[in-house]
């Protein structure tokens, strides 16, 4: 993960400290329409790039695809009363009937960090797939730039998971 600055790691002990905790419905849909685009795309990525290969143009639209999906949840999860009247998925919808949010702290953390990632990795793939790029694929040096944001971004979801955990009385 980046290095947290300063006010960061202090947001992260107060979180902590203050047994701050996450919606279970809030954590369902970070994983699910968050986390898992992220392994999915951290397999992709590696695939090519365990074998020295560039990725391939194809494969860099299906990762652009999956950011601007995750974009869209983040927006929701951050504005949990513009989800639409007619949402089909029923996490969504409670998240709309219960106006759930992140905390002022968390939300910070989660989109400062998550959200910061996921943006550098649009714009390395679209610099791509600009249609004016003659470039054949992704090359190494990018797409391992990718997965070290990859990188950050599971360490920093484990990180905010474990921070928010339930603390059970022993």
């Amino acid at each position: 993960m980046a290095n947290l600055v300063p006010h960061d790691e202090e947001l992260f002990k107060k979180i902590e400290q203050e047994h701050i905790q996450v919606p279970e419905v809030l954590w369902n849909v970070i994983y699910q329409y968050i986390g898992d685009p992220i392994t999915v795309i951290n397999m992709l990525v590696r695939f090519y790039t365990d074998e020295g290969k560039m990725l391939p143009k194809e494969s860099a639209k299906q990762i652009l695809d999956y950011t601007k999906r995750m974009i869209g949840v983040m927006e929701k999860l951050a504005k949990p009363q513009e989800i639409s009247d007619d949402e089909k998925d029923p996490l969504f919808r409670e998240i709309k009937e219960k106006n759930l949010k992140l905390d002022p702290d968390t939300d910070h953390l989660f989109r400062n960090y998550v959200r910061n990632d996921i943006y550098v990795i649009n714009l390395i793939i679209g610099d791509y797939l600009d249609f004016l790029d003659t470039r054949e694929a992704v090359s190494l040096k990018d797409a391992s730039k990718i997965l070290e944001h990859i990188y950050t971004t599971m360490h920093f979801m484990d990180r905010l998971r474990v921070a928010t955990a339930r603390k059970e009385a022993y």
